[in-house]
């Protein structure tokens, strides 16, 4: 497969707590879901002496001792990101019948396989430009920090990777045993479907694009991270904002199943993922779409994994 020019683009469960360093308790819920329920975005709800309902801040999950993958949320120097668990598990990667539809690249998604991952996290939202000026020592142009990064290529997004782990490593905010790093293609499909979790909506937490996703219906600019529905594994943004670069180089699906793939041949393009608000074609936005990329532009952004 090879690239086009985009022409527009400039289950019930259990809970267990564990004791991690310093005596903290890190509490782990894992609930499954049927049917078709929309996640909605949590809180913590308490009852003034009045009876009135009071929203507070969810108390932070704890950073993970050596050797655990778990929920956390971690501060580098005064800037704090939330990494969330998805557990492994098998699905089917690809879609032969979106692929037979009609819009640009929609074929990249033909070669539906198994693919089975083992656990790792992920971004609960695309990096934001405070975690990119904290990280590269540099400052863009947009106001609003909360606003994900965007106009960033592969190569950036590795070196990122690669300073983030070692600032990360550094302030001991992450065991030696772990690392950040750019998300498969496959871990981030499997994310963006709600993972074990799955209710098999067409975007990324809802069948309604409009619930999850910014699209240029919503201006023709990027969006602060956390305003849309979360999916079903409580991230953001995966359907619309900014387009999410992958690891894997573009090539088309291999025909058999696989184990934690990751296509490290080099070729001419990267992917990209999610879709973004530039657009408002609905099939960009599936949690199948794949575009095959060489360039970059101010429509893509990154979403890391650690493992």
């Amino acid at each position: 497969m090879t690239s086009t020019t985009d022409a527009r683009a400039p289950r019930l469960g259990r809970t267990s707590t564990a004791v991690v360093a310093g005596g903290l308790a890190l509490t782990l819920s894992l609930v499954g879901c049927t049917g078709q329920t929309e996640p909605q975005p949590q809180s913590t709800s308490t009852k003034s002496s009045a009876g009135t309902p009071t929203i507070t801040e969810t108390t932070e999950p704890a950073t993970p001792a050596s050797g655990e993958l778990a929920t956390a949320t971690y501060d580098l120097n005064g800037v704090k990101f939330t990494m969330i668990l998805v557990e492994g598990g098998t699905f089917t990667m690809g879609d032969d019948k979106r692929a037979a539809e009609g819009g640009t690249q929609v074929a990249n998604q033909a070669g539906e396989h198994k693919v089975t991952l083992s656990s790792y996290t992920i971004g609960e939202t695309e990096v934001t430009q405070a975690l990119w000026n904290q990280v590269m020592n540099t400052s863009f142009d947009e106001v609003d920090l909360q606003h994900p990064v965007a106009s960033i290529t592969v190569p950036d997004s590795r070196t990122f990777v690669k300073q983030l782990n070692q600032q990360a490593h550094a302030a001991r905010i992450i065991p030696e045993d772990r690392n950040f790093h750019m998300l498969t293609e496959a871990q981030w499909e499997f994310a963006a479907k709600g993972g074990r979790k799955s209710q098999d909506f067409r975007y990324a937490g809802s069948n309604d694009l409009s619930k999850v996703g910014w699209t240029s219906d919503d201006g023709p600019s990027v969006h602060p991270i956390k305003q849309k529905r979360p999916n079903e594994l409580g991230l953001y943004d995966m359907s619309g904002n900014v387009y999410e670069w992958v690891a894997d180089y573009a090539a088309p699906y291999p025909n058999q199943a696989q184990v934690d793939p990751l296509n490290d041949t080099p070729s001419d393009n990267y992917i990209k993922r999610g879709g973004s608000f530039y657009y408002n074609d609905e099939y960009r936005f599936t949690t199948t779409y794949r575009y095959f990329y060489s360039t970059t532009d101010h429509t893509i952004g990154l979403r890391i994994g650690l493992s």
